[in-house]
């Protein structure tokens, strides 16, 4: 198994759950160790993620 960091942008929908955000990773064929938003605008949350990769 690899970690990888990774800066992925997901769309602002004004309510930034732990459902909202992991569910959009998990779409993605992410599997997160760690996520954090790191950067907020009016369309768009970047979120630094620790990809497991196996």
């Amino acid at each position: 198994m690899q970690v990888e960091s990774d800066l992925i942008e997901i769309s602002n929908n004004n309510n930034p759950s732990v459902e909202y955000i992991e569910g959009e990773l998990t779409k993605r064929n992410i599997n997160p160790v760690r996520w954090a938003i790191v950067n907020v605008d009016d369309k768009i949350y970047t979120v630094s993620v620790a990809n497991l990769k196996e």
